[in-house]
């Protein structure tokens, strides 16, 4: 057998002595558990191997990819309408239809998405709480993943059955953050928070880069004419995620039936430290006073209406601002897009890693959280104001934009999971409302860039057309900066890392 399966089995072994002499009955009853896994374990290839990895990291690793699945079905469109948009389209390569779409319209069709997702937010954090994560998440994903596959039906339909499908796809996707933090309650250990949940999260960011070039790509060489096979191929990768997810993981240790002993005690005591297993009304008066959770709100309104500003028009900003008019310029739109969320994505893994060290030798949690917030928010306001008056070539505007997403990724370890420090058995229902405030700015963020960035009145492809369309583009990028300042001003003023006395259940 495998040394570390064999290592595993000596330090459950150990564990369960332990247990059997503090606990004498629980002991016991371990002791029968485990008897009972050791026939399952033998029997099988899968039943011999797959035990030896931990749970919750078989979980955080299905949740990643969740959340790579998610974030590309939601940001496919930002890339796939360049080229359904009659007014931006590269020359065509193939059958698919092109839409002559106001700017007003396709700012619907780009925020249309956020509507749906701002209903579910709340919802989605009470059901994680009242009936486990597993199927509220998965459910949430795999519905996301069907109605992508009925976008490009919807397109041709009408602009208004497009926003329509949209708004759906908000509804069932808005359930994942909330549910997936309360699912981070019952999994993660408490000295494992940051680095587990940034790992999660992180998938955000990975989807990110994939959908980006990868969308690119299918619009101009997929099937079906192009850009449909865009939502084609997402959708059904979204289903394929379900089906892994459905058979391996589980909403919490206690419900797990393969999961060792010694990961069972370790994340229970932790989770018992925090007072997790017992359940507990939602204390709304509470929540709704508190300025550790306005703290919250604040700054992560603040950061997401920069972050969705871009994650939604970037690929417009390259086409516009920068004059990427070639017949290859959906590919280097798609590419120059990804490159920021590469950082991102490696930003966020250090951060978390980073955030618990600190925690482990001493430094306050509230110290750690504020450093990392003010550090993600302060670099990414700061380089989407550069980029505003120093964004005049690709390399410039790729570079200034790669750094003010790429840096963000420190607030992972800030503030995004502060709520776990100061309420973690409410952290579903608390995820809900933050991510309810962080949602407004999907919707307003797109459609006041697209009603500065309008059609200048120079001809179409000009050097007079591409100036304009910067000089607009930096008053998007202006208020973008100022509000990144607010919130990470109100987050120093109110932010607490300790857990706060009506999440006691008292």
């Amino acid at each position: 057998r495998p040394c570390f399966c064999i290592m595993e089995e000596m330090e459950e072994n150990s564990s369960l002595l332990s247990t059997t002499v503090r606990h004498g009955d629980q002991g016991e009853e371990a002791k029968r558990e485990i008897g009972g896994k050791r026939t399952w374990r033998g029997s099988g290839i899968v039943g011999k191997y797959l035990h030896c990895v931990p749970k919750r990291y078989v979980f955080v690793l299905l949740s990643f990819l969740g959340f790579v699945n998610v974030y590309a079905l939601r940001v496919n469109l930002s890339v796939a309408v360049v080229q359904m948009d009659a007014d931006t389209a590269s020359l065509h390569n193939g059958s698919a239809r092109i839409f002559n779409w106001t700017p007003q319209q396709e700012g619907w069709v780009l925020a249309a998405f956020f509507y749906g997702y701002l209903i579910t937010q709340i919802p989605g954090g009470m059901l994680a709480q009242a009936f486990g994560g597993k199927w509220v998440f998965g459910i949430g994903i795999v519905m996301t993943s069907v109605l992508t596959l009925f976008t490009p039906l919807a397109a041709y339909g009408s602009v208004w059955a497009l926003v329509a499908v949209r708004v759906l796809e908000g509804l069932f996707e808005g359930v994942t953050f909330p549910c997936m933090h309360s699912m981070l309650g019952v999994w993660a250990p408490n000295m494992e928070i940051s680095k587990l949940s940034t790992i999660v999260y992180s998938g955000t960011y990975v989807g990110t880069v994939i959908s980006f070039p990868l969308s690119a790509l299918l619009c101009q060489y997929g099937f079906d004419g192009g850009w449909p096979s865009v939502f084609y191929v997402f959708g059904g990768l979204g289903i394929v995620w379900f089906v892994a997810w459905a058979l391996l993981v589980h909403s919490s240790p206690a419900t797990h039936p393969t999961i060792s002993l010694s990961e069972k005690l370790y994340i229970e005591k932790s989770i018992s430290e925090n007072g997790i297993e017992d359940e507990i009304q939602t204390p709304w008066f509470e929540i709704f006073t508190s300025p550790s959770v306005w703290a919250i709100v604040i700054v992560h309104l603040s950061q997401t209406w920069g972050f969705y500003t871009l994650l939604t028009c970037m690929p417009l900003y390259f086409k516009q601002a920068l004059g990427l008019e070639q017949n290859d310029s959906v590919i280097l739109t798609g590419v120059y897009s990804a490159i920021p969320y590469t950082l991102l994505f490696v930003v966020s893994l250090t951060s978390g890693q980073l955030a618990d060290y600190l925690r482990s030798i001493g430094v306050p949690t509230v110290i750690v959280r504020k450093a990392f917030t003010t550090l993600g928010m302060f670099s990414a306001g700061s380089f989407i104001l550069i980029c505003g008056y120093l964004g005049n070539t690709s390399v410039t505007a790729v570079l200034t934009l790669t750094l003010a997403v790429g840096f963000t990724g420190f607030t992972s370890a800030g503030y995004t999971v502060n709520v776990l420090d100061i309420a973690p058995r409410l952290a579903g229902a608390l995820m809900g409302i933050i991510n309810l405030a962080g949602t407004i700015p999907g919707i307003v963020g797109p459609q006041v860039a697209k009603a500065i960035a309008v059609n200048p009145s120079a001809p179409k492809g000009s050097a007079e057309y591409v100036k304009d369309y910067k000089e607009e583009w930096r008053e998007v990028f202006i208020i973008a900066f100022e509000v990144y300042m607010f919130g990470m001003l109100v987050y120093l003023i109110l932010a607490s890392g300790e857990k706060q006395p009506w999440a006691e259940g008292g």
